[in-house]
Formats: structure tokens, sequence, C-alpha cells
């Protein structure tokens, strides 16, 4: 996709695009660099970008079209429409692109969900859709097929029934009774794509679909390890349950009380089916089965914090679900966590080394992503060059040529 062209026609046939800042904070830490590296790339004083990220002043489009390709995103994730856009039509009554900000007709596109469909911004969408694209385009390289999650749709919440889902679910990760360990991992080995990106603090996480890229789950990057295992299920038990949401995103938007019930029903239902695929109802039954109906010690809490991957809080939402405390119970007990650690903390914080051996060296070959791992093999193998890996694993050219060698049996690096 050409980033230098725009096309802009007059006003009589086109409103013109407002121009959002919002994602340059995001897209800029997100590639690890500060604003003096992002000024430095499209010469201009750290100050300026400063501005930017702030709104205190708008960039122009050239401008803006130096970030983009300082950051290797499209100009067009940082554009709005104000209104629908009609462009001129050629003399057989086609439209004419000309770099246009519409996307094209046989281009591929996701299919979005989210809690709050207002954060799925044109700039989130477009950031999405490209690094899907790219992680699609590596699978199709090597031969890996695009996957989905099983459909199961469900309209109604059933506390009971949901049990036996997560029982389904779990079959489909490939485990049983045993803690799920890095959740993350375990979702990217049954073939789904899983992105972490730096998002807003109040957004949890997202996902897309379509039959041709898959599943995408996406991840706040910044969230605690235990809230971005949680949440990588909530978004896959929609596209489990609630597949036909996301083809009719428009069913989602929050215009009525009866469509605000609905809504209210699948995130009860999305999240009751993440904790019980993390902490199975027969498996908390066992380890809790001493303290029915009795005060559950922190030091207990934090013991199956740290084997199941699941925060304290969610351990005690579970014993209400099934009932092994009242939930007068858990929410005394979950109120003292909030007194003693405050709403957003908890002691022991998660990490990914604690269950995946690729966390626990920085320095290791190892690769820490389906990602990477698919990277790697079609580097090593010449289906893409090191630049393109570099792109699309969004790290420096040198960082890929430290961990090529370790690819190639003979020793021999290619690049």
């Amino acid at each position: 996709m050409n980033t230098d062209s725009l096309w802009v026609a007059t006003v009589e046939h086109v409103a013109l695009p407002m121009i959002n800042v919002g994602y340059i904070q995001l897209l800029r830490e997100h590639r690890g660099l500060s604003q003096t590296d992002l000024g430095n790339k499209v010469g201009l004083p750290p100050e300026t970008i400063a501005i930017w990220e702030k709104g205190e002043r708008t960039p122009s489009i050239g401008e803006l079209a130096a970030v983009a390709r300082a950051l290797g995103v499209p100009l067009e994730v940082f554009l709005e429409e104000k209104a629908a856009c009609t462009p001129p039509h050629d003399r057989d009554g086609q439209a004419k692109s000309r770099g246009s900000i519409l996307p094209a007709q046989t281009e591929p596109t996701l299919l979005f969900r989210a809690d709050d469909p207002k954060v799925w911004t044109p700039a989130l969408k477009a950031l999405v859709l490209k690094r899907a694209l790219a992680y699609a385009e590596i699978e199709k390289g090597i031969g890996e097929v695009a996957v989905s999650p099983p459909q199961m749709p469900v309209e109604t919440y059933g506390p009971y029934a949901v049990e036996r889902y997560a029982d389904d679910v779990r079959d489909f990760l490939g485990v049983e009774h045993a803690p799920l360990g890095d959740v993350i991992a375990r979702l990217e080995e049954r073939g789904l794509k899983i992105l972490l990106i730096p998002l807003p603090a109040h957004v949890s996480g997202l996902s897309a679909y379509t039959e041709s890229l898959g599943a995408v789950i996406v991840v706040n990057d910044n969230h605690p390890v235990e809230r971005q295992f949680f949440t990588a299920l909530h978004e896959l038990a929609h596209l489990i349950c609630h597949r036909q949401d996301f083809a009719r995103p428009e069913k989602t938007v929050d215009r009525n009380l009866f469509v605000t019930a609905v809504r209210s029903t699948r995130e009860k239902l999305a999240n009751h089916l993440a904790g019980a695929v993390l902490l199975p109802r027969d498996v908390l039954e066992r380890e809790l089965q001493a303290f029915r109906h009795r005060w559950v010690p922190e030091a207990m809490l934090l013991d199956l914090k740290l084997r199941y991957g699941i925060s304290m809080r969610t351990v005690l939402v579970r014993a209400a679900q099934i009932g092994i405390i009242s939930r007068k119970q858990c929410g005394q007990q979950i109120g003292v966590l909030n007194k003693k650690y405050g709403k957003d903390k908890e002691p022991l914080e998660l990490r990914r080394e604690f269950y995946n051996p690729a966390w626990q060296n920085d320095q290791s070959q190892l690769p820490k992503s389906r990602l990477e791992r698919l990277v790697f093999q079609a580097l090593s193998l010449d289906i893409v060059s090191a630049s393109r890996a570099a792109e699309v694993l969004g790290v420096p050219m040198e960082d890929v040529r430290k961990r090529a060698s370790f690819w190639w049996s003979s020793g021999a690096s290619a690049l």
C-alpha cells in the first residue's frame, strides 16, 4: 500500500478526512521509540511530537505520511472520514481509486467485535488488519492454514450450561483437568492469532474474525499477565458462542435497553466461561473442599493464582459461582483485597516465564510466540526477506540478524 498517496477529490465529491493523532503515541510506544527517536526519523524536534500527542496541534498530511512511514503503518491509520465518500467515476461508471482511503473491494477485511464497539476506531482497525494480514502472509508462505475455534452459538446465559461448555473448550485446547499454563501460548498452539498490542487502560481486549484470515484475538500488552490470560479466553468465548455478532456489528450498538441487556448477557457468559476454562468446577471443588462455606485464606488464593494463572478475585468469583462460598462472602473477601492492595492490584505479579520456558531468558533464541516461530521458519526457507521479517515482527533488523543464524542448520547466515 502506498502511504505517500492519498486520493483527495473536490468537496463536491468527498468530505475531507479528519486527522486523528490519538494513535501516534500508542504506535510509537509499541515500536519502542521515544519522542526523540520518532522526531529523528521524521526530521522534527521531539517537542513537536509531544505537541501532536497532546492534541495541541495537528500535523499536516505530509508530516503524517512521514510519521506513518517511520512507524510502519498505512497513512490511513490516522485518518477518519467525516462522512461517506463518493469518489469520482470514469467513463464506464466505475469508481476511481487513485490511492483512495476507501479499502479496495478485493482486499481481505475483518469483522470486528468489542465489549464497547466505540473502541474500534479506524486507527485501531487499520493496525489490527495490517498485523493480521502480515500474520496470514507468513502462514500461507509456509503452508499453514488460518484457524478459527469451533462455533457453538449461544443466545442465553445459563450458569450450569457454561460449566459444560468449559469442558468442551478445554478439549479444544488439548487439556482436561491440568492447569492451562501459558494461556496465550496454548491458544497459539491451536493456530489462533494472538496480538499483544498496547491499548487504553480501560480496554482489556478485542477480537476479529473472517473465514479467510481466521480468528484474531487482541490483548492489552500493558495489563498484568493473569488479566491477559483471562482476556484471551474471554474473547475466545465470544468467538465460539457469539460469532454472529461479528457478522452483524450493528446489532451490538447500544441503542436501547433490550440491546443493552443482550450485551450484558453475552458479557456474563464470556466472563463465566473464561473463568471456568481457567479453573474448572471439579478442580476448584477438590482444591477448596476444606473451605466450603468458610473464609478462604489469602495464602490459598495465592497458591491457586500461581498454579492456574488466574487472579485471586476470579478464584473467589468462581468459588461463588459453584456454591463453595456465598456471593456475600465473595464480595466481602474481594472488598478486603481491594482495601489491602487497591482495586487493580494483587500480591504476586505473574510473569510469562513462570509458565513458558521461552520467556525464562531474555537472551534465549527460542521463539516467544507462534508468529515469531513462523517468521523465522519462513526466513530460514528464504520465503521472506530479513527486512520483511523485521517488519512483521516489529523489531529492528539487527535483532533479526542476531537470531537468524540459530535457524540455519549449517550455522551460516544467508543475510
